[in-house]
């Protein structure tokens, strides 16, 4: 499959491109950008993630909120099954349903093997920036972005960590010297004299393409927003910095597994409504997991993708691990689960079902739902092996 790595053609005048599946992020985007084009899907696994991999999993970029995920970006298919080919055809909409395309986009390899996909691509933008801010209080940030999805602003990103990511990102940053360092000092005692708690204190990032007059238009609007939720910006240069470092994250977990250290993420959305219960509770059950298994850990947390009706909240906790360094993770992460799920979460927002998620599908969808996919992949599945005790946990 990885040698399927061309874009086959492209529709300029629908802004379709056909696109072999075994294609990775990179060379997706240096193909089409030769050519003026984007697809604008950027997610953490870009780099070394294939077209193929994204429909099979609904996977999320960073640029989602522009863009849209996987789902809204694919809109035709191949798929190879032992009884022939599935052709989706690339249409705008249609009322014929249920939607076949829907049930391969997230099946995760049960149905067949994708081998090409059909996908909506745009104009490379004339401009493109991603500019940082600053909120006194996760409250506050999480309050503005909820704003921002319900204006009539269009970011491409919007993302605001907690405290404790907060203080990660500054600890880990390069040393500010010189210019940098005063300016530094300077912002520091400006927001002391404001009343900030610095201890507290939320950095966010919020991405704009499109035209210049599109880009400065939407930063206005952004500006009021934020202004009016206590916020303040600091420019471009942080915004640069995550823009270089975006897809190195994700392998710090195997530096860490390295050194002792279990590592992982979980992510969830919920309503706007539901984003702070939920948000508590996790810190709460994660923190009763530590204990449980007698470690000091780490969580950390940030909104990464903005919906009109809510949002992803994504979590990442780390701990120095014993001997039983899978029961203890285990521990963990299922506090980290139930609480998602017990909060009106869902089990995941872009990372999959797979087997790790399996045991929270059924309260995810509820046991009828469950039951009718359940019959829905008896009836597909070419392997004929669909286990649903798998699934429900039993």
């Amino acid at each position: 499959m990885g040698r399927l790595d061309r874009v086959l053609d492209i529709d300029e005048d629908s802004g379709l491109a056909r696109i072999q599946a075994g294609a990775q992020g990179p060379d997706i985007e240096e193909q089409l950008n030769a050519k003026g084009w984007t697809m604008g899907h950027f997610p953490d696994s870009f780099t070394h993630s294939t077209l193929g991999g994204w429909v099979a999993t609904r996977s999320s970029g960073m640029q989602s909120d522009k863009f849209g995920d996987i789902a809204d970006i694919t809109r035709g298919l191949r798929m190879v099954r032992p009884d022939g080919v599935v052709v989706i055809r690339a249409v705008p909409s249609a009322s014929t349903g249920p939607s076949l395309r829907e049930m391969i986009i997230g099946s995760e390899g049960r149905l067949g093997i994708i081998t090409e996909v059909t996908v909506q691509v745009h104009r490379i933008p004339e401009k493109r920036e991603i500019l940082a801010y600053l909120f006194p209080t996760w409250e506050a940030g999480l309050s503005a972005m909820q704003a921002i999805a319900e204006s009539d602003a269009t970011p491409s990103v919007t993302r605001v960590s907690n405290e404790f990511e907060t203080e990660m990102s500054f600890a880990t940053s390069k040393e500010s010297k010189g210019v940098s360092a005063l300016v530094m000092q300077g912002l520091q005692r400006f927001l002391k004299v404001k009343g900030w708690d610095l201890s507290k204190m939320c950095l966010s990032f919020i991405g704009y393409e499109g035209t210049d007059e599109h880009v400065d238009r939407n930063e206005k609007l952004v500006s009021k927003i934020i202004k009016k939720h206590g916020g303040i910006g600091v420019g471009k240069g942080p915004g640069v910095l995550y823009d270089q470092k975006k897809f190195d994250t994700p392998y710090l977990r195997d530096f860490f597994l390295d050194h002792g250290g279990a590592a992982d993420v979980s992510e969830t959305s919920a309503p706007w409504s539901k984003l702070l219960p939920l948000y508590t509770e996790v810190y709460a059950a994660a923190n009763r997991a530590f204990d449980k298994v007698g470690v000091q850990g780490l969580i950390m947390a940030h909104l990464s993708h903005s919906y009109h009706s809510g949002a992803c909240l994504y979590f990442t906790f780390a701990f120095e691990h014993g001997s039983d360094a899978l029961g203890q993770y285990d521990v963990v992460k299922k506090a980290i689960q139930d609480a998602f799920i017990a909060e009106g979460g869902t089990v995941s927002h872009h990372h999959g079902v797979g087997l790790e998620h399996a045991p929270w599908l059924g309260q995810d969808v509820s046991l009828p739902g469950l039951s009718l996919m359940q019959g829905l992949l008896d009836s597909a599945d070419p392997r004929g092996n669909f286990n649903p005790g798998k699934v429900t946990g039993k």
